[in-house]
């Protein structure tokens, strides 16, 4: 049902699918077997084919031969199984206490050797990844300091421009003289640039060339 429900997702949707699945008939190629026995067949008695001599022979000579060789085979194996039940058990029996204390110290001693190696190459791969860190934290701070540097630099050109640019500020002291220049010298922005580049100013009889096109 999952791989048909998979080959109808393509055209259908889930719920679709499903609905579909659950109303598909299924046809049978013989009879359903809740159908019971049909009535033309109901009494009558199969007949039994029978086999030749020869052939039931050979199928018991078989039959033997199968059952001899696995009984073989479950007896070596339960014998090797026992036969090494009986050697871990006198393995045990026979070790003394001074054997055990030895095989245990043994044992502590791979143990702290394993660990004692473990530590090493912990300890010399701590030691790459902090030369690392410490490699990339100083890159970052000369970025930084860098960053910082430009940032700097910014500012005071900025500075210094409008420093420039201050000196042709209206102040107090010279907002006399910039309203007298203004009455004498007046400017409009009101204009007009055709596709020329030539200025039209409002009150202009000819255009004014000082802008052409570039």
């Amino acid at each position: 049902m999952a791989n048909l429900a998979a080959a109808f997702s393509g055209v259908f949707t889930k719920s679709r699918a499903v609905a579909l699945l659950q109303y598909t008939t299924v046809r049978f190629r013989r009879k359903p077997r809740w159908l019971g026995t049909a009535k033309s067949k109901l009494f009558r008695v199969p007949e039994r084919k029978k086999q030749i001599e020869e052939e039931i022979e050979e199928l018991k000579r078989l039959h033997n031969n199968y059952r001899t060789q696995m009984k073989a085979v479950r007896n070596f194996l339960r014998d090797e199984v026992e036969a090494y039940k009986l050697v871990s058990r006198a393995g045990l029996v026979l070790q003394t206490p001074e054997q055990e204390e030895a095989e245990w110290q043994e044992a502590l001693r791979r143990n702290d050797e394993w660990n004692q190696q473990t530590a090493a190459k912990r300890e010399e791969r701590l030691t790459s990844e902090r030369a690392a860190r410490k490699e990339y934290i100083l890159e970052r701070l000369v970025l930084k300091e860098q960053r910082e540097i430009d940032k700097k630099e910014q500012v005071e050109e900025k500075v210094r421009i409008e420093k420039e640019l201050s000196k042709t500020f209206i102040t107090r002291d010279n907002i006399d003289k910039a309203i007298e220049l203004a009455l004498v010298q007046p400017t409009t922005f009101n204009f007009a640039l055709d596709r020329d580049g030539n200025l039209h100013r409002a009150g202009d009889s000819a255009p004014n060339e000082t802008n052409q096109q570039r």
